[in-house]
């Protein structure tokens, strides 16, 4: 049977509620229970299921999708890498080898633009969690910066721009399985693309956060700025003692016996080049496993299908649509975690005791397990929109396709993503509500326009919107994370941050949905993006150390 409008009802009770309260969580769980009720009320009774009351069957539905959401074994492996990766990046904070790292590589930033240029290239390095890299990056970097005469806003903006576009488009990240999930919720069983297919395809898409990256690193090396940015860079450079946008001024007034104790203790765990191993092959040996596991099922699974096997790139596209990414990132997952906590060890035994170590895994996987809990709810509502069920996308596709044409798409869920992102403050939220249906639409409009890139495009568009957002947002966690990490005023870090989203975002819509939806390839979009980006820069902005006009 057809619920019609009413198929809506619980995806808008979630969006709705999530922009009005802000409370994600509670939004979601009320928009399951909502869902269940429309079951209870029109799903007509199987042929071997009783009758029960009204109030009786909605808490069977319930139940139903809550079970089934949360022991999905493909949702089992989601929540695993998830939770082993979070608590492989704690035991990398706890045993302090990443801030070494970083530490060492601080010591070597020369002028202002050289400190940019660092900040920037380290964001890139610390692909794997968003809310690390702020962290590590805001604490480790300001004193840098202080002494380059950089602003505590500049540096917010070089963290906050880096860190979640970075984990989002990384193939090993926090990010990564919960983005695999959330599109395969979209896609009906019988998809001849599977989930992990759809989330590689749709990389090149995600125009926002790739020219997010792109103007972070043409403003680092061109030195120059605009809007509120400039007279904050202006004021830092004209003023040696003060760091423009602070939230706090630098305490300087530290004991010298407590100064040289932590000088000491800093260059204890900087010694030798045994710290870039401990730092480092944690991570490089997560991403190998994903890449060995990956080719290794790919491999196997296509060694027992009949046929001749292509070459070339289409030989490898078919070894990865193949390849069992959930088996990939739980392998990775452990083996990642194991090696953190050998090199933790053995880096800084003094420091890294086996207890400390331990609660750093403690402590990671919890920072995670908000978002699981999102994740988990979001989970229930996609299978209660699901073909058989309310058939959300479905409807959503019969309406749309004859009223709005294809090639508006994915600007179209762009902006709504972005709009939800904004108003709620979460990126990971944004996506839980939003990603599922979007691929369902897509798929719909794919098939009735005959045009395949449309899905990949409109995959993407939501990824990505999500993320300029929840840039733009004053309540956005990872917003407020990055002020007060690089020890920047919050209101100063928004203002001065937003018009270089904007300048990213108006690119990624003009040359990259729009024509991307007309079937324009995504890389000629990204190189004409990177251009106006350019001319952008230098049209608009100004030199730090130029006069004021």
């Amino acid at each position: 049977m057809s619920f019609g409008l009413l198929s809506l009802l619980p995806s808008m009770v979630a969006i709705i509620l999530a922009i009005v309260t802000r409370r994600v969580i509670a939004s979601l769980g009320l928009a399951v229970v909502v869902g269940a009720a429309l079951l209870a009320w029109k799903l007509p009774l199987a042929a071997d299921e009783p009758q029960r009351s009204g109030i009786v069957r909605g808490a069977q539905f319930l139940w139903h999708h809550i079970y089934q959401s949360l022991f999905d074994a493909d949702h089992i492996s989601v929540l695993q890498f998830s939770l082993l990766l979070g608590a492989m990046i704690g035991v990398l904070e706890a045993s302090r080898s990443m801030q070494a790292l970083m530490r060492q590589l601080a010591a070597r930033a020369s002028g202002r633009r050289g400190g940019q240029t660092l900040v920037a290239g380290l964001g890139l390095g610390i692909f794997f969690d968003d809310y690390a890299n702020t962290l590590l990056l805001g604490g480790t970097m300001r004193s840098v910066c202080d002494t380059l005469r950089i602003s505590r806003a500049k540096l917010a903006y070089l963290v906050d721009s880096t860190a979640a576009p970075v984990a989002g488009l990384a193939l090993v990240s926090t990010w990564v399985a919960t983005e695999v999930s959330l599109i395969g919720e979209g896609l009906p069983p019988d998809s001849s693309v599977t989930a992990f297919e759809l989330f590689v395809q749709s990389i090149a898409y995600r125009f926002y956060p790739i020219f997010a990256l792109l103007l972070v690193f043409i403003i680092a090396r061109s030195g120059r700025d605009f809007g509120p940015m400039l007279r904050a860079e202006r004021a830092a450079l004209e003023q040696p003692g003060a760091t423009a946008g602070n939230s706090a001024a630098p305490n300087n007034s530290a004991s010298p016996d407590k100064s040289a104790a932590s000088d000491k203790s800093a260059a204890e765990d900087d010694a030798g080049l045994w710290v870039w191993f401990a730092a480092l092959l944690p991570v490089v040996v997560c991403v190998a496993t994903v890449a060995g596991v990956l080719v290794s099922t790919g491999l196997e699974a296509v060694a027992d299908q009949p046929g001749e096997r292509p070459t070339g790139l289409q030989g490898w596209g078919e070894i990865l649509g193949n390849a069992d990414s959930y088996q990939a990132l739980t392998t990775a997952g452990k083996v990642g975690l194991l090696t953190a906590l050998v090199m933790g060890f053995l880096s800084h035994p003094q420091l890294a005791t086996l207890r400390t170590l331990l609660w750093g895994v403690v402590r990671g996987a919890w920072q995670i397990m908000p978002a699981m809990l999102v994740l988990w709810l979001a989970w229930a509502l996609s299978s209660m929109t699901a073909e058989d069920q309310l058939n959300t996308g479905g409807y959503l596709g019969e309406v749309l396709s004859d009223r709005l044409p294809g090639v508006l798409l994915p600007t179209l869920v762009f902006l709504v993503a972005s709009l939800v992102a904004f108003s709620t403050g979460t990126s990971w939220g944004t996506m839980a509500l939003l990603t599922p249906l979007a691929v369902q639409l897509g798929l719909q409009m794919a098939v009735a326009d005959s045009q395949a890139s449309l899905l990949a495009a409109t995959t993407g568009s939501v990824l990505a919107g999500a993320i300029f957002g929840d840039h733009c947002s004053p309540i956005s966690d990872t917003t407020v994370l990055s002020s007060r990490a690089c020890g920047c005023d919050h209101v100063e870090h928004v203002r001065t941050q937003m018009p270089y989203a904007a300048l990213a975002a108006a690119v990624a819509i003009l040359l990259g949905t729009l024509p991307a939806a007309w079937g324009l390839s995504p890389w000629l979009s990204i190189v004409a993006g990177a251009v106006v980006l350019y001319a952008s820069v230098r049209v608009l902005g100004r030199r730090v150390e130029e006069p004021s006009r």
